[in-house]
C-alpha cells in the first residue's frame, strides 16, 4: 500500500514539474515554441554568383557565402546580425552588425526585428567554421518569415585573419 502511494506521489510531482516547466517556457522571452518547423528550410552554397548583383527575389532560404561575398554584402550596407553572446559581441564585432545572440533570441528580437524587413537580404555570422549559431539563428528567422538569409561560416575568425577592423562595446541604444 505504501509503495502505491509513493508511486502516485512521484507521478503527481512529475506532472507538476512538467506543468511548471511548460508554463515557464510559455511566459519566458526565450521560450521555445515546440510547434515551430525548422526542417525543410532551403539551404545552399552560393558558389560564384554575386548576391549583391542579383535580384533579391531569386534568393529564398539560407545561402552560405564566401568571405569575398560577405565583404560585398557588408560594403553594400545590408543588415548584418552577430549570433554570438553579448560578451563576445562587446569584445569585437564586424562594423555595423546588430547583436542577436541565438541562445537569447527573445531578449534581442524586440530591438532587432523592427530594424529588419522580411524582404531584406540579411547576413548572419558567429565565431567561425565550428560555430553553428549563425545557421540556427537563420533557421529561426526563416520560420518567422525572413527568407533571404546569408550565413557567413568564416565568422569573426576569418574577419580577423584578413586583418579587418572591428567595432567594440555594446550595441548603441541598448541597456
Amino acid at each position: 500500500m505504501k509503495m502505491k502511494r509513493a508511486i502516485a506521489q512521484a507521478a503527481v510531482l512529475i506532472l507538476l514539474g512538467t506543468a511548471a516547466g511548460l508554463i515557464q517556457n510559455a511566459i519566458s522571452a526565450n521560450g521555445i515554441d515546440p510547434f515551430r518547423k525548422l526542417d525543410g528550410v532551403p539551404v545552399y552554397d552560393n558558389g560564384d554568383i554575386s548576391l549583391v548583383e542579383t535580384d533579391p527575389d531569386d534568393h529564398d532560404g539560407i545561402c552560405y557565402v564566401s568571405f569575398k561575398e560577405f565583404r560585398e554584402i557588408v560594403d553594400a550596407g545590408y543588415p548584418i546580425l552577430d549570433a554570438r553572446t553579448s560578451g563576445e559581441y562587446e569584445s569585437g564585432h564586424i562594423p555595423g552588425a546588430m547583436l542577436c545572440d541565438y541562445f537569447e533570441m527573445g531578449r534581442y528580437f524586440e530591438c532587432v526585428l523592427p530594424r529588419l524587413s522580411p524582404g531584406d537580404r540579411i547576413s548572419i555570422y558567429c565565431n567561425g567554421p565550428s560555430c553553428d549559431d549563425s545557421e540556427m539563428l537563420a533557421r529561426e528567422l526563416y520560420a518567422m518569415g525572413y527568407t533571404k538569409l546569408c550565413v557567413f561560416r568564416g565568422g569573426v575568425k576569418k574577419w580577423a585573419e584578413a586583418g579587418l577592423e572591428f567595432e567594440y562595446g555594446p550595441e548603441e541604444g541598448w541597456e
